[in-house]
């Protein structure tokens, strides 16, 4: 039996919709365990500040992030404005906004030069083995980035699917594989299909 009463926990609500919404849940974070989110802060917007200045003048490739392979979904919430902050256009993408089932015939549409698969919640060997639902559909070959050699595995749950500030590492594999010629490729966290 407790001699003392015990307050009830405190509940915080973390749900970024967007890149700042993912500092505003480290700084609510932070303060809800009596840390200084500052110098966290201020690294992860110096290291993004980098990516953009390295890929600043470069032609915003057109890119399509895909959340679920069949049916296929478009990115949505951060991952569209990291594309942007990379270099890049995510072709059917809204920022801020929840991913959403798409038709194939609207990603052919797009013309996406570089296709990055990053289905919510699942790893890179998982989306590889069931990458099959998607490279056999007619329209596979159709795409640009298909016939470039342009399709990459992403790791989505480590670094695109859940706003933290692992987000920072997810700009910066899109820009190593948008622009490999200003950022450097990372050795993890992404590869080619």
């Amino acid at each position: 039996m407790l001699d003392a009463v015990q307050a009830p926990p405190r509940v915080l609500a973390l749900h970024a919709h967007d890149f700042e919404g993912m500092f505003r849940d480290l700084r609510l974070l932070a303060g809800a365990t009596g840390r200084d989110a500052g110098p966290l802060e201020r690294r992860l917007r110096k290291r993004a500040r980098a990516v953009e200045r390295r890929v600043r003048g470069s032609g915003r490739r057109r890119v399509f992030c895909m959340e679920w392979l069949e049916p296929p979904f478009s990115s949505g919430h951060w991952v569209p404005e990291l594309v942007e902050m990379a270099g890049g256009r995510d072709i059917l993408a809204r920022k801020g906004s929840p991913s959403r089932r798409v038709e194939w015939e609207d990603i052919v549409r797009g013309r996406p030069e570089a296709l990055i698969l990053m289905p919510c919640g699942l790893t890179m060997e998982r989306t590889r083995r069931e990458a099959g639902v998607a490279t056999r559909r007619p329209e596979w070959k159709a795409l640009p980035a298909v016939r470039a050699g342009e399709v990459w595995l992403a790791d989505g749950p480590s670094f695109f699917n859940g706003a933290g500030p692992r987000l920072v590492e997810g700009l910066e594999i899109l820009a190593g594989i948008l622009h490999p010629d200003r950022v450097p490729r990372r050795r993890r966290g992404c590869e080619r299909l």
